[in-house]
């Protein structure tokens, strides 16, 4: 067995690896978004090559793998390289061997700064072996406008299918009928209550305009909003374009918010979702900067008015407190809570994560959160 990084000419066996490891989520990990992805990230760090992956080699038989998203972390206004780990999976006959934290001690001499947002209990474990910083939370959110008892049967089957320690007792509260009715309006009614307080029109004196691309008008509310985020991946022109508009896989909505003066205020992309995930309108994305409040809630607002037609629920995700206050303000409960992961080599940089556990901004747009899920 090596433990080595892939290289192009791994791709088909890659792929067969998929296949055969994903389930049903292998079709939404195809070639394109591999390429995409791992091949042609603009954020390699300098003189890099090959895919950004790293496998089990079993005499020519991919065994396990983890691939790294390259990104830009900004840190105190300084621009770090680093990567998200993404796509930790090992084939099911060679589980229980400790290929992960192998594969993972393999990527370690090629990325100083190696980060997981949403992750499995045994991908916890490789960065936890590793010498991890455990960060504060990073919040799911769902404001449920109309979820429906279909919906939530679907959620059920799924977890039944996810947990068959549970699914006995998921199957009876499915079958009954009137459990999923009243877990739906249930949901209803606390989206309802929690929407008496939401700000008074909130796009009063804001103008939308929706772009194929961002103009580079963008990084100009970039520049001005990083020093109000102490540690952020990268929100300009040049990231947004590669991650919602290069992307080969996902349809996604790009918004620009202006004030009356014609002052760019934020930035917002979302999306529904695909027919094989539950109904929900995604907030993937929503930027301003810390202190503005308005920018905030009006760009939420304008995710609900072009999402909540399509969709039974919306979701977004957040851990700064700009971020985590507006969804509250706008009558978003908090459904799961992550506690991401920094591995990084550099023991002074390490020291100064360490000391600021809470001060990150997340939202979908971050890790590889916002892909494909099957349910």
């Amino acid at each position: 067995m090596k433990f080595r990084r892939a290289t192009l000419a791994d791709a088909d066996a890659i792929q067969s690896f998929i296949k055969g490891s994903y389930g049903n989520g292998a079709p939404y990990k195809g070639p394109a978004r591999w390429l995409w992805q791992f091949v042609n990230c603009p954020f390699r760090p300098a003189g890099d090559e090959g895919p950004a992956v790293w496998i089990a080699d079993d005499a020519g038989k991919v065994a396990g793998q983890t691939a790294v998203q390259d990104a830009t972390l900004w840190l105190d206004g300084q621009p770090l390289e680093a990567g998200w780990i993404v796509d930790v999976m090992v084939d099911p006959a060679y589980r229980g061997q400790g290929l992960g934290h192998r594969i993972h001690d393999a990527i370690l001499p090629d990325r100083a700064i190696l980060i997981t947002l949403t992750m499995a209990l045994a991908t916890r474990k490789i960065a936890e072996r590793a010498g991890c910083i455990t960060l504060g939370p990073t919040g799911q959110y769902a404001r449920h406008h109309r979820l429906r008892a279909a919906t939530v049967g679907r959620y059920l089957d799924f977890k039944a299918h996810e947990r068959p320690d549970r699914a006995r007792l998921l199957g009876l509260f499915r079958a009954s009928l009137i459990g999923p009715a009243l877990v739906a309006a249930a949901a209803r009614t606390v989206a309802a209550v929690r929407g008496f307080g939401r700000p008074k029109a909130p796009l009063a004196g804001f103008r939308v305009e929706e772009v194929a691309r961002f103009p580079d008008l963008v990084d100009t509310l970039w520049n001005a909003a990083r020093p109000g985020y102490p540690a952020i991946f990268e929100r300009s022109a040049r990231f947004l374009n590669w991650r919602f508009c290069d992307v080969p896989d996902l349809v996604y909505r790009r918004f620009l918010l202006f004030d009356g003066a014609g002052t760019l205020r934020g930035t917002l992309v979302t999306r529904v979702t695909t027919g094989i995930e539950l109904p929900a309108g995604v907030v993937v994305d929503a930027f301003a900067r810390a202190d503005d409040d308005a920018a905030h809630d009006a760009l939420l607002a304008l995710a609900e008015r072009e999402l909540a037609p399509h969709s039974d629920y919306l979701e977004a995700a957040g851990s700064s407190p700009a971020m985590v206050a507006a969804l509250a303000r706008a009558g978003y409960v908090r459904m799961r809570v992550m506690r991401p992961t920094v591995v990084v080599r550099d023991p002074a940089l390490k020291a100064r994560m360490a000391a600021m556990p809470d001060a990150w901004h997340f939202t979908k747009a971050d890790h590889d959160w916002d892909q494909v899920h099957p349910a």
